[in-house]
């Protein structure tokens, strides 16, 4: 027997619904646009996410090329200092942002030294 293009889409949805990138409740069984949509919906939302994880690699990369050791950070910078390189890694993959009082963001001051220091900066956001 044949492979069918309707095979091919079961195949795909089946998948996408084992690894809960849809849910069945998106679409019917006789409703092409509606499979069409949630897949691409998924798509769309893997590929931000690859982005991020993109960016937050490259974050650590340049950080770790600057510094050499995260304990590094630590020693010159602070504890505290070292715990926001790990909040603002995990916003920059989760597309989101961290807070830091003044005298904070200017004991991290050093991010916007590396090579991508004002993109990174980007998901600094500053308090009172």
């Amino acid at each position: 027997m044949a492979y069918s293009c309707t095979d091919f889409v079961d195949d795909v949805l089946n998948d996408m619904v084992i690894r809960s990138w849809i849910k069945p409740e998106q679409y019917g069984p006789d409703d092409p646009q509606a499979q069409c949509d949630a897949v691409v919906a998924a798509i769309a939302d893997a590929d931000v996410s690859l982005r991020l994880a993109a960016d937050a690699k490259q974050f650590n990369a340049e950080l770790l090329d600057a510094v050499e050791t995260l304990t590094g950070i630590a020693e010159q910078y602070g504890a505290l200092a070292l715990a926001n390189v790990v909040y603002l890694q995990a916003a920059i993959l989760k597309g989101g942002l961290i807070e830091l009082t003044r005298d904070e963001a200017e004991n991290f001051a050093f991010v916007r030294d590396l090579p991508s220091g004002g993109r990174w900066w980007q998901s600094v956001k500053l308090i009172e």
